[in-house]
């Protein structure tokens, strides 16, 4: 194996392990926060994109991901993104 392959299969493992980290997170979020778990499912219909979401980081939350941005407190700036990327931007 190359150096190269064993990067790949090395980066593979962390995407899936991210992917199971975002799906674990939607679990705890619908014993806590059902409210989020629904805005999560009704945007992006279905459950590994709202996971992947979760867990990815976005220039709209300045490089974090929306799982940082709940652990710190900011559920309101989640809740709000998620309502633009559902219903549009309002001017």
């Amino acid at each position: 194996m190359t150096g190269i392959e064993t990067l790949a299969q090395e980066t593979s493992g962390l995407y899936a392990g991210l992917r199971q980290t975002g799906c674990r997170a939607i679990g705890v979020l619908r014993a806590t926060d059902p409210e989020l778990v629904d805005a999560l499912l009704a945007t992006f219909e279905s459950h590994d994109e709202a996971a992947a979401w979760l867990v990815g980081r976005t220039i709209g939350f300045g490089g974090s991901s929306a799982l940082e941005l709940l652990a710190q407190g900011e559920r309101e700036r989640v809740m709000q993104v998620l309502n633009h990327l559902r219903y549009g931007l309002c001017a």
